[in-house]
């Protein structure tokens, strides 16, 4: 009898036990569930003629997780990053989204272009997802109320910039232009601005040209035609690559032709593909690459180690892209409050000074002229 009488007694301890091991298995369960991490989506054009702008933005986004992951991440819980290639395709970029939202994202960085950022409004709207595009800029996007955000400020800013210098400080009044389709929504839109503002002021717009971005493209034929208005300025809108070819054949006409160009073409491929003959070429942006700024000092050290090279400005608006999220992932945990978080903080602290957001997720920031010289982009003011 002493044994069954021993076993009764230590029942209630050996209950005890258990109860107890399963709430510190709860517990650790809980934990594990309060550690997960938290998916986050880029997507921008990693491969192609457009490539440039989005692996230099996937590259800022991923300094910016790999900085937030070594600190302890958000609220103790690690960034996953998930990178898709949009191919700058606008079915290929509604395809790679669903795959993000499916995947389970709580938001998407990009997309690069304005192009591929209206081809997947609708559906980042009907899910509820909020995407914040380093510098996508068409105005088409501005001042609606939606889920698209951007670090950019809008094209119109940067139209009125160069019309502005170009008619008053460069005293050009007879100007042509070209532009890419394959990004029509930005380039079609910064050609109307421009034209615009520059016809306001008196100048005239001789002619306009457009072209689809790709291997055939007749640069030189493109040239000729715009030249047969007899401007005294040329404005081109588009990407570094082609406008670096446009360039060159400007260059090899023997005309020294004054030229401005969006910020668009302003990445290391201009200079690469461009040589001599993109010197003196004017930009209006909102990057400046000699940046002081603290802020900017520090990210352009950890880039360069991090990728052994100079940031440009698709890198840095990517990486303040994923900043801006950041801070609205560490004030809610709840995505559908994301977009309001963000929106109310109105101010917020980049790599070059603040950002200010309005109410519609469209930002104001300070832009610069940059040209070429000496085969370097330089600030003029």
């Amino acid at each position: 009898m002493k044994p069954a009488i021993i076993i009764h007694k230590r029942r209630p301890i050996v209950y005890a036990l258990i109860k107890y091991a399963l709430i510190i298995l709860m517990i650790g369960l809980m934990g594990c569930e309060n550690k997960k991490p938290i998916k986050v989506g880029f997507v921008g054009c990693l491969t192609g003629r457009h490539s440039v702008l989005g692996s230099s933005g996937r590259d800022g986004v991923i300094l910016a997780v790999e900085t937030i992951n070594k600190a302890g991440g958000i609220n103790g819980r690690p960034i996953e990053l998930i990178i898709k290639d949009n191919r700058h395709d606008p079915e290929v970029a509604i395809q790679v989204d669903k795959e993000l939202i499916n995947e389970g994202v709580v938001a998407i960085i990009g997309h690069m272009t304005s192009s591929m950022s209206i081809a997947v409004l609708p559906l980042i709207n009907k899910e509820k997802i909020l995407i914040v595009s380093p510098t996508a800029s068409t105005n088409k996007l501005t001042g609606i109320d939606d889920y698209f955000f951007r670090v950019t400020s809008p094209s119109i800013n940067q139209t009125d910039h160069l019309a502005r210098h170009s008619f008053k400080e460069m005293g050009l009044r007879n100007m042509a232009v070209v532009y890419d389709l394959s990004n029509r929504t930005f380039s079609e839109g910064l050609y109307n601005n421009f034209k615009s503002a520059f016809m306001s002021m008196g100048g005239t717009i001789t002619s306009a040209e457009t072209f689809l971005s790709g291997k055939e493209v007749a640069y030189l034929d493109l040239t000729k035609n715009l030249f047969n208005s007899e401007p005294d300025g040329l404005l081109i809108v588009a990407s570094a690559l082609d406008t670096a070819m446009l360039c060159q054949q400007i260059r090899k006409l023997g005309s020294k032709i004054p030229l401005v160009s969006s910020a668009w073409a302003k990445t290391s491929d201009l200079i690469q593909h461009g040589g001599s003959a993109v010197e003196g070429i004017i930009f209006s942006s909102t990057y400046n690459k000699e940046s002081k700024h603290k802020n900017f000092v520090i990210f352009k050290k950890q880039y360069k180690e991090r990728f052994g090279k100079i940031p440009d400005f698709s890198a840095v608006f990517s990486y303040e892209a994923a900043q801006l999220l950041f801070y609205g992932l560490s004030t809610t945990d709840e995505v559908e409050k994301l977009k309001d978080t963000i929106i109310n903080r109105q101010i917020y602290p980049g790599l070059q000074g603040d950002i200010q957001i309005d109410k519609y997720g469209d930002v104001k920031r300070k832009r610069f002229l940059i040209t070429v010289k000496d085969g370097r982009l330089i600030t003029l003011e």
